[in-house]
């Protein structure tokens, strides 16, 4: 790495990864450290930025400029504050400029072949440093304060565990020693112990793909599960609230914003109003309060309820910017899905990041929560500098400084490439 590395890209990937759910800390300076940093870092790098992501983000830049007018039809929504649509636009912005400078610098990463440089620092912030943190700013899970809740929390898929699952995917994929069974170990341990059903999930497509099926297969396949099941489980919302709360809510916001979308004719709402009810109404219940009375609300307060975001980036896309928008992004993360020409392993680590990025996206606010915009956009420049790489060579890739991947043939080769650190002959 050289100085760009370190000075301007490198800080907030490390800030993201010792933070963990307190990266809000940081405030304003979010704008600056990582979004400004990376910024500067891409332009620097003379990378270009993603294209459909580009379009995307300028739609919505395009869209936040009209909202200071309220031009925007609306469905439920009742409040609007200025105020509201750049704090709504903040993270998506740290998304874009995380994801353009991830690109420029794996693009490198890639060409001198040592993908996975850092990885001990990173992993060490983000597995030890960031839940150190959150004891001591008292972060807790549902009530519960204790240190097992911030450990349990390794499973939610915030900015320290997406960056660290990246390496520790690597370990998984890319060693055949010590390594490969300490990542296996900590993935089945907090599979084990976390409240999160997406790292379940997470963990089942990267054994599938380590016993030797197709990652590929497996991530679209997981893909379809994903959506099938919102799909059936929105005829069944009051039944999901019944017997899971949290899964029955998450139902029901992505619901509101398919009626959003029907009443504004498919043009979305805009920018500066919430994207979520203030209180919903199930059969058989007591209405649940979701966010406090507005009358009762400082401005801060009301600033930070508006920008509360559905439980899913695809619906929240659809929400604010319609469907053209809402098919631009989801062409955006597509794009990134890697392609068939790479060598097995590094074909089944991008698809589990794939998976990964895909999957948070679907089932959290990722693009509107600095909390997940930076590690989302770690991991999905990786795979965009990946595919670009392909179209040149086969990557070689290392991992602490040894070669695990050699160019061992022209793309589209039958020839598998050589594991030479692991002793092994080639496959």
């Amino acid at each position: 790495m050289d100085l760009l590395d370190y000075v301007l890209f490198m800080p907030g990937i490390w800030l993201a990864s010792m933070l963990g759910i307190s990266f809000r800390l940081i405030g304003p300076a979010f704008v600056v450290v990582p979004t400004g940093f990376c910024l500067i870092y891409a332009i620097l790098r003379r990378v270009k930025p993603p294209r459909v992501l580009g379009l995307y983000f300028a739609l919505c830049l395009v869209v936040a400029g009209l909202s200071n007018y309220q031009i925007f039809p609306t469905s439920w929504q009742v409040h609007f504050l200025q105020d509201a649509i750049m704090r709504q636009l903040a993270p998506l912005s740290g998304f874009f400029a995380v994801t353009w400078a991830s690109k420029a610098y794996f693009r490198r990463r890639l060409f001198y072949g040592d993908v996975f440089s850092g990885a001990p620092l990173i992993v060490t912030l983000s597995l030890f440093v960031a839940p150190a943190v959150m004891i001591q700013q008292g972060v807790g899970y549902e009530g519960d304060y204790s240190p097992f809740a911030v450990i349990a929390l390794a499973g939610g898929f915030i900015n320290n565990m997406l960056i660290a699952f990246f390496f520790i995917a690597g370990a998984i994929f890319f060693t055949r020693d010590w390594r490969r069974y300490a990542a296996l170990a900590f993935v089945l341990l907090t599979a084990a112990t976390s409240h999160f059903a997406q790292f379940r999930l997470m963990t089942v497509i990267t054994l599938a793909a380590l016993v030797g099926l197709p990652g590929r297969r497996v991530a679209v396949g997981a893909v379809a599960i994903l959506i099938s099941l919102y799909a059936i489980g929105m005829n069944f919302i009051p039944e999901a609230m019944v017997t899971d709360p949290n899964d029955g809510l998450r139902l029901q916001l992505v619901f509101d914003t398919l009626v959003s979308a029907a009443d504004t004719h498919g043009i979305g709402i805009g920018y500066g109003m919430e994207s979520v009810r203030w209180r919903y109404q199930f059969p058989n219940m007591a209405d649940f309060t979701f966010l406090p009375d507005p009358a009762t609300m400082t401005h801060s307060r009301m600033l930070e309820a508006l920008s509360t975001g559905v439980e899913n980036s695809f619906a929240s896309a659809l929400l604010r910017t319609g469907v053209v928008g809402c098919l631009l992004l989801v062409v955006a993360i597509l794009a990134a899905f890697p392609p068939r020409n790479l060598p097995r392993d590094v074909r089944n680590h991008a698809a589990v990041i794939f998976a990964m990025i895909f999957i948070t996206c679907f089932v959290n606010p990722a693009l509107e929560s600095p909390l997940q915009a930076i590690g989302v956009g770690f991991g999905y420049g990786y795979l965009l500098a990946l595919r670009a790489r392909s179209r040149v060579c086969t990557p070689e890739i290392t991992w602490f400084g040894k070669p695990v991947w050699s160019r061992t043939g022209p793309l589209g080769s039958h020839r598998g490439p050589a594991i030479l650190a692991s002793g092994l002959d080639a496959k």
